[in-house]
């Protein structure tokens, strides 16, 4: 394993441990612990789904009406990781909702 490879490594670890300690601690739901991990894994490990993530952040929660804040956390939260159209189906819809 190169230097490369083991920063990466150490970045999945400590993040992965946030998001189980922040389930732990009350502070995200496990549904959303699960989506955290599921997107750590496909962007860490798989290098997957750049979109989603470049749409991720135009999401800025604070700047958004509440009820579309809700709308888009719902459909992240219902994200099949596996379903490559879905994904890209929801990554156009934040960036539409973000405008």
């Amino acid at each position: 394993m190169d230097g490369q490879d083991q920063k990466l490594r150490k970045i999945y670890d400590e993040t992965a441990s946030l998001f189980v300690d922040l389930s732990l601690r009350g502070q995200v739901t496990v549904q959303e612990m699960h989506f955290l991990l599921n997107l750590l894994d496909q962007v860490v490990v798989k290098g997957r789904n750049p979109r989603l993530l470049e749409a991720l952040g135009l999401w800025q929660p604070e700047t958004l009406d509440p009820e579309l804040n809700e709308i888009i956390k719902a459909t992240l939260l219902a994200l099949d990781f596996q379903d490559q159209e879905d994904i890209a189906d929801l990554a156009q819809l934040i960036r539409d909702l973000c405008k």
